[in-house]
């Protein structure tokens, strides 16, 4: 038993909502029908899909024919207790995750310690109002809505790096050439405190700004000697031929103009539009100095690796001619902190352990 006390949120008129999108289906369970009636009438208001139930077996047939995004369930009730129905949604393998909120009358601290300790998300003391519901839903929602983001962010950019590793196994010399990249990027990114969403663009830049050279032929990529003219034009080509295959995907667009511009350099000498200065996106600046560093500590069929110190001379020699200076600085600082050089021994560790 218990109430709800009428805020503003509760009325009886749909209430608009910018952020809602489809319709969250929401499953109240209740025994208390007058109770039931008030929380559907309350979440319906609020543009929420209700399926009421008057206790945990009413809740457990209705779960045997849809899924919820969220359960809301009174602790005591008859024929079977919220503390037993939570226990029986854990046990079903795709309802397990379903954010579930207690309800309960008494607040003791027994009814609360029961909550917490089965891992329940959420609980809610009655008597409520109507705004305390809502908040409280809205924000699990929430929270799980930022979870699967999170979770399809990391599976999606799993499958990018698998497709750019595919794409290096092509030529033997440039194994773990994408991850190093992006860590010395992030590396120089966070010492100059960009925000997260450019963090992210950075990283999938890096992690495909060599997806162009799919359509280079492995003779060229694996040539010991010099290019001809016509192989040298058939590689400058790749930046352009790697942002051309994102740019339709609408999750990748912002790296568009990182992948396409990441052979670019600072006097205007770089490929493929011989942009100069601050018309090259800063993110390609950024990946234009650390893909360098990585190609001269790296063996490749052209040359054999040099080393940290040699490479980041020719980093700092090159300041303004090549490399846009603010973000040589900040490679500088990084640099003589050592992150640099943690990076590169710890995928050297990483390519001897699979080369012996």
């Amino acid at each position: 038993m218990g109430s709800i006390r009428r805020g503003r949120a509760g009325t009886g008129s749909r209430m608009p909502d910018a952020n809602q999108k489809p319709a969250a289906h929401l499953l109240v369970v209740e025994d208390d029908p007058a109770m039931l009636i008030a929380l559907r009438d309350i979440l319906e208001s609020a543009g929420y899909v209700v399926s009421p139930a008057p206790n945990g077996q009413v809740a457990l047939e209705i779960l045997g024919r849809e899924r919820p995004n969220l359960i809301l369930s009174d602790i005591s009730m008859p024929i079977m207790d919220g503390i037993e129905l939570f226990d029986s949604v854990r046990r079903i393998p795709d309802a397990a995750t379903i954010p579930f909120i207690f309800l309960t009358a008494r607040g003791t601290r027994e009814d609360i310690f029961a909550a917490k300790s089965l891992g329940a998300d959420d609980y809610i003391t009655k008597p409520i109002t109507s705004q305390e519901l809502l908040s409280a839903v809205r924000a699990r929602l929430q929270r799980t809505d930022e979870l699967l983001v999170a979770q399809l962010k990391a599976a999606y950019k799993a499958s990018l790096r698998a497709l750019a590793n595919a794409i290096e196994s092509r030529d033997q010399y440039t194994r773990y050439h994408v991850e190093r990249v992006n860590a010395y990027a992030q590396a120089v990114a966070h010492e100059l405190a960009w925000p997260e969403d450019r963090l992210e663009t950075l990283e999938f830049g890096a992690i495909l700004h060599d997806i162009g050279k799919i359509s280079i032929p492995e003779a060229i990529l694996r040539k010991t000697g010099p290019l001809s003219k016509d192989e040298w034009a058939e590689m400058r080509e790749h930046p352009r031929v790697g942002a051309r295959m994102i740019e339709g995907i609408p999750y990748l667009a912002p790296a568009v103009p990182t992948i396409r511009a990441h052979h670019e350099r600072w006097d205007g000498s770089g490929y493929p539009e011989g942009a100069r200065e601050t018309a090259i996106p800063e993110t390609a600046r950024l990946l234009a100095i650390v893909d360098a560093f990585d190609a001269m500590t790296s063996d490749r069929p052209y040359h054999s690796a040099v080393t940290a110190d040699q490479a980041h001379a020719e980093i700092t020699t090159q300041s303004g001619r090549l490399f846009d200076p603010a973000m040589v600085d900040a490679f500088e600082r990084c640099y003589q902190r050592g992150d640099v050089v943690r990076i590169l021994r710890t995928y050297q560790a990483l390519d001897a352990g699979k080369s012996s």
